[in-house]
């Protein structure tokens, strides 16, 4: 487990401290018949088993956690980069879900959900925080609440919540949890102006949350001269060939994998 300074920051806004990919695995959200329908990455430990235990449970019970038809998922981890300068998705300590549906800066989501998610909140005694409560809305967004990281790691109190979580607590995760499968790499297709469908749907949303200062992107999942100049400008701040077109550099430099 490696730790870094992202930003001039060594700790996120929560207090953690910012981590490398090292530090972090990655949660499967399961589905009917063992098949997994959400997979993000964050850090190991007890925030692993906490975050890993709340989004079960948000998918249980608020709303599906679920891929695009094009296989390409809009739940989110750990990045390498953000937008922000001391984002918890940098210490691996926070999880956006279904974050195409819920804009960055905007309530779009209805009263009934808001409720059930206090009702888990409530639930998770405090260990969770929800973006909604920022004066700027991040209805996508949860994260370990300030409190829950001591030094290097993990509070007392997250420590203790989590061995409760894996003892049956709230009757989310196995005694003895299944083997996860460990995806390869997967492939991104190189995009360009014109093209269309989910991975370009993937990319606007991903550039709208890592680049929130200059990507205001409408996520409609045509590359068009919109997508292409917030392109181009991510390639000028990467050192990268400023052509409009995303391919494995590009791809990175947008914190993906």
């Amino acid at each position: 487990m490696t730790f870094r300074t992202a930003y001039g920051n060594a700790r996120s806004e929560n207090g953690w401290r910012m981590c490398n990919r090292d530090a972090c695995e990655r949660i499967y959200v399961p589905g009917a018949d063992n098949q997994f329908l959400a997979a993000m990455i964050v850090r190991s430990g007890p925030s692993e088993v906490v975050l890993r235990a709340w989004a079960i449970w948000y998918h249980r019970n608020v709303e599906r956690l679920d891929l695009f038809k094009s296989g390409v998922g809009d739940d989110w981890g750990w990045s390498a980069v953000n937008d922000v300068a001391n984002s918890n998705h940098l210490s691996g300590t926070a999880l956006d879900f279904n974050a195409v549906q819920y804009p960055w800066g905007q309530r779009t989501m209805p009263t009934g959900r808001k409720q059930k998610i206090r009702d888990g909140l409530n639930l998770f005694e405090g260990n969770i925080f929800w973006g909604a409560d920022w004066a700027r809305a991040d209805e996508m967004h949860y994260q370990l609440n300030g409190g829950t990281a001591s030094g290097d790691g993990a509070s007392e109190k997250l420590k203790a919540f989590a061995r409760r979580l894996e003892s049956g607590h709230l009757g989310l995760l196995a005694a003895s949890p299944v083997p996860t499968p460990t995806p390869g790499p997967v492939a991104r297709p190189t995009l360009r102006r014109g093209s269309t469908g989910g991975e370009v749907k993937y990319l606007q949303s991903q550039l709208n949350r890592m680049f929130a200062s200059y990507s205001k992107l409408t996520v409609d999942g045509d590359f068009g001269p919109a997508t292409e100049s917030v392109v181009r400008e991510v390639q000028r701040r990467s050192n990268l060939a400023v052509d409009g077109i995303v391919g494995p550099d590009t791809w990175r430099a947008a914190g993906v994998k």
